[in-house]
């Protein structure tokens, strides 16, 4: 069979849908559901030069089994946080904001991909959720520097400690981000940001899963909009820095994605 590799390519677009319910003067209780389209293009990339159509068209059925042209849609798990603010920590008009809770395992799962694939069954490696509920803690810090111009830092992690019923444990992740907010109207101001992740491996029935495990950090640049109707409006960019799989891949290669240009567009709406 001549050398060949599967290029496989991911457009993502996702809808987070938040609810926030006000206990206190402190604390709230947030929701946060996504659905998110997943549309992926699959398509081989010659090595060495294919003049066969038997074997063109054996490396095409061989490539439906693992990736395939084909869009999937559904609802992804599920975030509920309780959360604590507190202003004055170590300024007069900083905030720290603390939230604690789980995701909710409301979204779709797969069987153990690299067990089907081994069988020559069709699967998936696309996930909408985990299966399991998994802690996350998100620390949030905002404080001022000179007049319109204010800075934040936040961390926040979600640590999936056990597998589902599927046998699949995720990865847990650690994002980092460090900012600035510059207010330059009553109805403008922009952001820059760096945003940091580690996501470790995930595990199939106790075997790492090569295509996850992951370090990677961006730039941000974005800009407020306050818009009628009290629904401010907020669209960022974010470049990919650097990106390193932690699986080492110089010698075979293997499914790992490399991330792209994202583009955010938040709409808030109180009540």
């Amino acid at each position: 069979m001549p050398l060949h590799r599967h290029e496989v390519k991911l457009n993502v677009v996702r809808f987070d849908f938040g609810l926030r319910y006000q206990l206190g003067e402190q604390w709230r209780l947030e929701a946060a559901l996504p659905y998110e389209i997943k549309s992926q293009d699959a398509n081989i990339q010659e090595v060495d030069p294919i003049e066969n159509p038997e074997q063109r068209e054996a490396m095409l059925l061989n490539q439906d089994i693992h990736h395939r042209n084909a869009t999937y849609r559904g609802v992804s798990d599920m975030d509920l946080l309780l959360g604590y603010s507190k202003h004055g920590i170590l300024w007069q008009h900083d905030m720290l904001t603390a939230k604690f809770g789980t995701t909710i395992p409301i979204g779709k799962t797969e069987e153990d991909p690299w067990i089907l694939g081994d069988m020559g069954k069709q699967h998936l490696h696309i996930q909408f959720g985990t299966g399991t509920f998994n802690p996350i803690a998100d620390v949030r810090y905002n404080f001022p520097v000179y007049g319109g111009l204010r800075g934040n830092v936040s961390v926040r992690s979600k640590v999936p400690f056990y597998e589902n019923s599927k046998t699949y444990r995720g990865s847990w992740d650690v994002t980092y981000t460090g900012g600035l907010n510059y207010h330059v109207t009553d109805w403008l101001s922009l952001q820059t940001s760096y945003l940091g992740l580690y996501q470790s491996y995930a595990h199939w029935d106790g075997e790492i899963d090569i295509n996850t495990g992951l370090r990677f950090s961006m730039a941000s640049l974005g800009a407020s909009i306050a818009t009628p109707y009290n629904v401010p409006l907020t669209i960022t960019l974010m470049l990919p820095i650097q990106q390193e799989t932690l699986y080492d891949d110089s010698a075979s290669g293997n499914d790992a994605f490399k991330l792209g240009t994202l583009v955010s567009v938040t709409a808030l709406y109180s009540f």
